[in-house]
């Protein structure tokens, strides 16, 4: 995938150039909300190239933006009006800034604390304790991350690790992230949100010093 070619004298020619402009800006900087739906693209080449023509595709929109506020100014300067042109690469650029900042923060929103696909599936109990669920599933993500986050919302203060293990099963008995003082841990699938996920993702638990449930964390190995 490459950025958007502008070519402003054919937007500036007429407002349905502009508008193409606009929607085409929009798809573009909507490919970074795809991941949230569509996990297992996030981690494609095809996203990974995406992603590289984004910091050119913005570099692109401030050249933009100085040649339209530039043009601007010389305009007043002489005492004339502001031409087509210069408005339409002052207004396309501030649009795309704007796109780019919207998608970002909802892409925000919608990941949270937790990594992309976690609110995909609610939990279930039978699912989640299935050996297979944290098996690596080609072009996706594990059942057990789809269902992350509504896991993390039925963690509660008043859950001993009785309680803990009869929702998630038997915590894993191996030596990973001892040094953390966990008391729980569950593996969930390959490392998310990269692309090169040579690591694993683990769901680790804490309990305070009466036995309940404190607080959790999502690490990779």
């Amino acid at each position: 995938m490459s950025e958007p070619v502008v070519e402003p004298e054919h937007f500036a020619s007429s407002g349905r150039g502009l508008a193409a402009a606009l929607a085409a800006l929009s798809i573009y900087f909507g490919l970074v909300l795809v991941p949230e739906w569509w996990p297992g693209f996030g981690g494609t080449v095809a996203f990974f190239l995406y992603v590289l023509t984004v910091p050119v595709a913005l570099l692109g929109l401030l050249s933009l933006l100085l040649w339209g506020i530039i043009g601007a100014i010389r305009a007043m300067h002489r005492g004339s009006s502001v031409s087509r042109r210069h408005r339409a690469l002052i207004v396309l650029s501030l649009a795309g800034f704007l796109m780019f900042g919207s998608a970002m923060g909802l892409a925000r929103v919608i990941q949270g604390a937790l990594p992309t696909g976690s609110h995909l599936l609610e939990f279930d109990s039978g699912i989640w304790q299935d050996p297979r669920s944290s098996e690596f599933v080609q072009g996706d993500i594990t059942p057990r991350q789809k269902m992350l986050g509504s896991v993390v919302d039925r963690l509660e203060p008043t859950q001993d690790r009785v309680k803990i293990e009869a929702l998630l099963g038997p915590s894993l008995d191996t030596p990973y992230f001892e040094s953390t003082g966990r008391d729980l841990i569950y593996i969930l699938g390959p490392q998310r949100d990269s692309f090169f996920p040579i690591d694993s993702e683990w769901l680790l638990i804490w309990l305070d010093d009466s036995g309940h449930f404190e607080r959790y964390g999502i690490n990779t190995d």
